[in-house]
């Protein structure tokens, strides 16, 4: 079972992507993203899973020593609602036109 992992370390470039290595001695290979690649060579912090034996997904990374920014999840229940809602509205005003009309 996945648990939310952080960890602080630099982002280097590997032969496989990039990598981090934390100030405990690890490396995780992190998914080549450019959220990651941004950061090769500067020295962060990560919030993700571990994914196999020595990887790792970044669900938010940001420069060391800064706060954690804040997260924004796109919760796809309201996505789908609003447009549920949004597609109501839409036949509802189409079907009084077309009376009207």
């Amino acid at each position: 079972m996945s648990s939310t992992t952080h960890l602080t370390g630099i982002i280097e470039w590997a032969a496989n992507g990039p990598v981090l290595r934390t100030d405990g001695g690890g490396t995780w290979e992190l998914d080549n993203t450019r959220q990651v690649r941004k950061f090769i060579g500067a020295r962060v912090e990560v919030v993700g899973e571990r994914s196999g034996f020595n990887g790792f997904v970044c669900d938010q990374i940001w420069p060391a020593g800064q706060p954690r920014p804040t997260a924004f999840k796109l919760r796809l229940e309201l996505l789908l609602a609003a447009a549920f809602v949004a597609y109501g509205l839409y036949a509802a005003v189409g079907g009084v036109v077309s009376a009207l009309a």
